[in-house]
């Protein structure tokens, strides 16, 4: 990737990749950290703090992908630096219901390495809760947040600048 004095322009063709179904998968591959810290904010059924990759997919986008053919992103702008990158997405996808699913997103990113390492995501919550309960799930597991995933993802705070905690 050719660098442009560290701004966020370093960082498109990444998230570019989220714009196509086919290459959602390889940004989340490649490009986001085994150990992320991935905060959902907000009061959806997503939101709470996830502390891993794993766990932030299989509690955000396999939720969604289960209630939809897929979901992709739509890169509306993109602001700050190549280590601090702030981007703003649309969401686009059609629920099992053949109803959009098209919720905005801005994702304040923090890069180590060329890796996404921490996130603090915000959602059209809205758009996630009609979602989550207007569409049957097809995944087996259960799905349901446990007392104490609800009680923490009611803590979630506005978080400060990347890096740091207002808590």
């Amino acid at each position: 990737m050719t660098q442009r004095n560290g701004t966020c322009e370093d960082r498109r063709e990444i998230f570019e990749l989220l714009g196509d179904l086919s290459t959602v998968d390889k940004f989340f591959g490649e490009h986001v950290s085994d150990q992320v810290q991935w905060t959902m904010v907000g009061r959806h059924p997503l939101a709470g703090p996830y502390r891993n990759k794993r766990d932030f997919l299989d509690g955000t986008l396999e939720q969604v992908r289960a209630r939809s053919g897929g979901l992709s992103f739509d890169l509306k702008a993109m602001y700050g630096t190549a280590e601090q990158t702030i981007v703003i997405m649309e969401g686009v996808a059609t629920a099992n219901d053949d109803n959009a699913y098209d919720p905005f997103y801005v994702w304040a990113c923090r890069f180590a390495d060329d890796k996404i390492v921490e996130v603090q995501a915000y959602v059209d919550s809205y758009v996630v809760t009609d979602l989550i309960h207007r569409v049957p799930s097809t995944r087996e597991e259960p799905t349901a947040l446990t007392a104490a995933q609800q009680a923490e993802s009611r803590r979630t705070a506005v978080p400060g600048p990347l890096g740091t905690s207002t808590r």
